[in-house]
Parts: C-alpha cells; structure tokens; sequence
C-alpha cells in the first residue's frame, strides 16, 4: 500500500454506505486499513500508518484530503480544514480554492444526489472515481483492498493500453481501466445519479493568458514557499543529483530543516557522464551536509520486481528506475523519514528544454518590436541559424508530437506562443512524476518545484525570460544565484545514464524475451513482430530503445497483475 493510500465513500443514502461497508470491514482491517472519518453519508479508510492528513467537513457532508496551505505558506488549522470541507463545491467555489490555497490534496463534498471532487492543480495525489451500488468511490491509489468495490462491469481497455504500448513511458490521463473515471490535476468532477461532469478550474495556459508582463513574479519567492511549505519540520530523505533543480530544492529549505534531513542521496554509476559527485559534493559543502553516495551496479529486474510496481491504475512509469526506488524506500523506512523529497519537474517549470521556438515566442508577443539580441542569443545557445524555415519545422513538429496526447491540460492552448506550449506539455509530462513509485509505499514522494506557486510562477513568465542570454533555466539561475554553488550555476552539460540503462538492459535480456513475447499483450496481439528483432545485445547498444522495452515490460506486468486482479474480484 502507498503511503498517501485512501478511499473515500460517499453514499446516496446511509444504507447505501453501510451495505457496501460491511463486507469488507474485516478484510480492511486485515490489510492495516481503519476508518478515519465515519459519517451517514461519507466514511473515509486509509493505511492506519499513512502519511495523508484527513479531516471530516464540520457538518459531515464533505471531507479534505491531504495537505493545504494558504498563500503564505501557513498550513491550515483542524478547525479551518473542516470548515473548508463544509462548503458547497460548485464551480466558483473550486476556483476561490484554488486560487486562495495550495498544497497536495482531495476536497470532496456531497449535496443532494451528487458528489464534487476538487483535485488540486499539482496533482500530487492521484484520484479515480466511480460509482456502485449507490455509493460513489474516490480512491487514490489502486491498492488491492478495492477490488471488491470495482464496478462489476470493468475491465481491462485493451485501446488504451495499445495506445500506452505506441507511445511509451509518456504519461496518459485517460486509464487502461473501464468504468473507471480519473480526475485531472485542477479539475472539479461531479458524479450523481444522473452521471458526471467535468470542469478544468486550473490549466497551465490560463495562468499564462493571465499573467502581468508588466509585473513578473517572483520566481524565488515562490519556491522558497513551495519548499519550505512542504518540507514543514518533518524528517526527509533527499535526493542531491549534482544537478541544477536538487540543489535549488536543497538551497530552498531553511538551515533548521536541512538539518532535519535524514539523508542526502546521491547516485552514481562508473561511466563518466552519469557520475555527478563532484557537483553534488559541492553542494553538500555548500550547506555543511553529509552526501550519501550510491554506487549503481545494473537494474533489478525480473517478474517479481516488476509486480511489485504494478498495483496502480496505470503502469508505473515513475518506477522505471527499480533500483533507485528501492533503495530510496528501504532508506525510508530505515531512518524513520516521512518521505523524499526531489528536485524533479524543475526541467520543466524552469525551462531546460533547447528549442528554437523560444524565439517564435519573442517574435508572437512583441511582434515588430522582437528583439534582435534575444533572437541572437538563442540561435548562438542552439548553434543553429534562426531561419523562419527552421522556425515553422519546429513548431509543426512540435504540434504534431502534442496531438496524440490526452491531458486535458492541453486541449486548450489558444493565444499560447510555441515555446510555451511546449512548456506546458511538459509539465504534463511531468505528472509521471506525481505518480507512484515503490518508494512511496514507504513515505510520500514530494515534488516541490511541481506545486502550484512554483508552477504558476514558471508559466507567468515568458520563455524568453526563463531563458534569457541564450541558456537554459536562466531566471532559475540567476534567483540562486547566492545560494547554489557556481560549479553548479556555471555547468553546461547534464547528467546522462543513457549507456548505464542501455548496458543494464542488455544483461537482462534473456529475461525480457522471454517475459514479452511469451506474455499477455503478445497474447492479445499488441507486440509488433519487429520486437524479436530488437531484443538483441547489438541492437539496443547501436540503436538505443532501452527505456521503450523498460516501458514495455511495465506494462506488460501490469496487464497481468489487473487481469488476476480483475479475474478474482469478490465480496
């Protein structure tokens, strides 16, 4: 079970709620579930050790899930949480919350007929909802104690997971799972007896159509917040790539939380490129911290570990790395920590993403008055002429990649430039990150520089300004400037573990062969014949296509554990 595990019910009547109760009362409590909020209408159970806050709305129609902050930074009190929980969560309501609070969290409240989930804009904590039995579902994890709550009618979406299979690793909204209904980041959802409906309350482009050129923000400000907000005086395993974004995240954090750090993690391989000490070290010293430093030898992998991941309601694309999120979570669990806390997302929000469509954007929002300098720049980062042939082949291909995708925060970019669209596929992308690991079955998995402020202070500033002089995650730079080391600031290459996966892999394809193509989507039809031929030591050293047959093989345990899963469903 995940640390941030819960399922909440919300019944049309009392009797309702108590029917589909009682059967799985003894099995909850067998599992280490109990109930947290127990209410005629609503009744909420979670992992009895779970790291999730829930609070009962003060009138018992409605319940918070999760942590919440106000806009500077101030958890809300018991007493504040259930009045929130108490309030009627139409459209005007949600928007209020979102734009007066912040944090990872559920708010579900029940009015006649109807229930309304509010997902918060960071999609920190997952949420699928659906109906049975006159009772409405929200879950936010897959773990098998619902399985006898699954609607009776659902199934494996074989479209879906061909879709997943052609485009691997890429993070789907839409689940491989019939019936069931996932609730987007920012997104208000109402499910009744007259069916559903859905409103997007926060996208990524609306906080750029809003934004004030004339008064940017504060992009500091508002990780420090984020950071130190979500950090609170709790004990954290944190991860210290060598990189730009851990070390802001680390830089964020006040002294006395730093030492509350139960470890500084590093991982490192022996090849040259995916060897980060240096720069992590750096900032150790910087901080006056100990660096953990892990030596990486191949990947863990086999049927059992791939299993281990697979009880989610999408393949777990966020623990393509078993052998870092093993050790993260046995670290976890060792030093008694809360959970980990990462620098990822940063990429995204920060912009690292080399494009030439970053001076499409100076040109879209100042027209003749683009400036020649900032098109200069970008053309001498790139090393590549800024030709407006070039500018449209990029642009057309960067469509053309978006237009296969299902997130909702991308359906509607009107009046977005280019390069900020990409920003914002990107950031929708970044929700595999959100997503669970086996690392957060031992402790949440905390992504500061993913959370609303630090997103919307990203999006409100142009790409030429996040990228300004022609480099990466430049105003990111320039913020921390004091505080990250410059060995870090001034680095111009990225970590790669391209040949480490690459080589990892290799070893274990005996393995592989066997597992795809003797397995389930090679039994529903969905492995290209092509596959065999891939699955050799010379292919994937000369031609890549690792991480694909990693996803792959995501997918593929994950088709097996939902087909058992869904095959011996009972109450």
């Amino acid at each position: 079970m995940a640390a941030d595990s819960a399922v909440i019910l919300v019944g049309d009547d009392p009797a309702a709620l108590h029917a589909a109760i009682a059967p799985v009362r003894k099995r909850l409590s067998r599992r280490g579930w109990s109930c947290k909020v127990n209410a005629p209408f609503i009744a909420v159970f979670a992992p009895s050790g779970g790291r999730l806050d829930i609070t009962g709305g003060l009138d018992g129609h409605g319940v918070l899930v999760g942590e919440i902050f106000d806009g500077a930074g101030a958890a809300l009190a018991p007493e504040a949480r259930g009045v929130l929980g108490c309030r009627p969560l139409a459209e005007a309501r949600a928007r209020a919350v979102c734009s007066d609070y912040w944090g990872r969290y559920l708010l579900i409240r029940r009015s006649a007929g109807e229930v309304a989930i509010l997902r918060d804009p960071s999609g920190a904590i997952d949420c699928v909802v659906w109906r049975r039995g006159g009772v409405t579902f929200v879950a936010t994890g897959a773990d098998d104690v619902i399985d006898p709550w699954l609607p009776e009618s659902s199934g494996i979406d074989w479209g879906e997971v061909a879709a997943l299979i052609r485009r691997p690793g890429e993070h789907r909204h839409r689940l491989p799972l019939t019936d069931l209904t996932p609730v987007a980041a920012g997104e208000l959802r109402t499910i009744g007896t007259a069916g559903g409906r859905s409103q997007q309350i926060w996208r990524p482009a609306d906080v750029y159509r809003r934004r004030d050129a004339n008064e940017p923000p504060d992009l500091k400000a508002a990780v420090v917040l984020a950071v130190t907000a979500l950090a609170g005086s709790r004990r954290w395993v944190a991860e210290l790539s060598g990189g730009l974004d851990s070390a802001i995240v680390a830089a964020a954090l006040s002294i006395d939380q730093r030492a509350k750090v139960a470890a500084w993690v590093n991982h490192y391989v022996d090849h040259r490129e995916g060897d980060e000490r240096d720069y992590a070290r750096a900032v150790a010293r910087h901080h006056g911290v100990v660096l953990t430093e892990v030596r990486r030898e191949g990947l863990r992998l086999n049927a059992q570990r791939l299993e281990a991941g697979a009880d989610a309601f999408r393949p777990a694309s966020n623990d393509i790395d078993p052998d870092y999120n093993d050790d993260i979570a046995e670290r976890i669990e060792a030093l008694e920590a809360w959970g980990s806390l990462t620098g990822q997302g940063g990429d995204a929000v920060f912009f690292q993403m080399p494009t030439l469509l970053v001076g499409l954007d100076e040109i879209w929002e100042r027209r003749l008055g683009a400036r020649a300098e900032v098109l200069h720049s970008i053309s001498r980062w790139l090393r590549r002429p800024l030709w407006l042939t070039a500018l449209a082949r990029e642009w057309r291909e960067e469509v053309r990649h978006r237009a296969a995708w299902t997130h909702p925060w991308l359906e509607d970019l009107k009046s977005v430039p280019p390069a900020k669209a990409l920003q914002v596929s990107a950031l929708a992308f970044c929700q595999t990150f959100q997503g669970p690991a086996v690392r957060s079955r031992r402790g949440a998995c905390v992504n500061p520089l993913l959370s609303q402020p630090v997103m919307e202070a990203g999006l409100a500033l142009s790409s030429v300004d996040l990228t300004w002089g022609g480099r990466d995650r430049a105003a990111a730079r320039a913020a921390f400037a004091d505080d990250v080391p410059s060995l870090i600031l001034d680095r111009r290459s990225k970590g790669e573990l391209g040949a480490y996966y690459g080589q990892a892999v290799v070893h274990r394809l005996p393995f592989l062969r066997e597992f795809l193509l003797g397995g389930a989507l090679a039994q529903a039809g969905l492995i290209d014949p092509a596959l065999d031929a891939r699955l050799t030591r010379d292919h994937l050293l000369w031609r890549g296509g690792h991480s694909e047959l990693l996803s792959l093989a995501q997918t593929e345990a994950w088709v097996r554990r939902w087909r058992d899963r869904l095959g011996r469903r009972r109450i």
